[in-house]
């Protein structure tokens, strides 16, 4: 293997395109391909495995969309496997709340409190 070789990684991705209307909105949809970069030498059976991995895991899309108990339970599990990743998107979001307000008449009042309390 050469120096080249050894340091170029080589990887297999699903990668998932969203479709658009003509007004540039997301339509729901999306496409999915499989691309790969092969640095390394594998043999026909090997790339045959990983390309399997890939077409499982692009094959589960049209399952889920197909199949609502599978649906559900690709949901849990990926909630159950990511809980402290959502709950810390979940927590930025809430830190990027616009301040909160009310309306008297003409009169804005806008609430700058945070979980803070000024001293970030």
């Amino acid at each position: 293997m050469s120096e080249e070789t050894e340091t170029k990684e080589t990887s297999f991705a699903i990668v998932i395109s969203p479709e658009f209307d003509e007004e540039g909105k997301w339509t729901g949809v999306v496409g999915c391909h499989m691309e790969e970069e092969i640095s390394h030498n594998l043999n026909e059976d090997e790339l045959t495995q990983l390309r399997s991995v890939c077409g499982m895991m692009a094959t589960t899309l049209t399952i889920m969309e197909s199949d609502e108990d599978f649906l559900a339970y690709v949901k849990d599990a990926f909630i159950a496997l990511n809980g402290e990743l959502i709950e810390g998107f979940l927590e930025s979001i809430e830190e990027d709340e616009k301040p909160n307000f009310t309306k008297d008449g003409n009169v804005f009042t806008l609430d700058f409190s945070s979980k803070t309390h000024g001293n970030a």
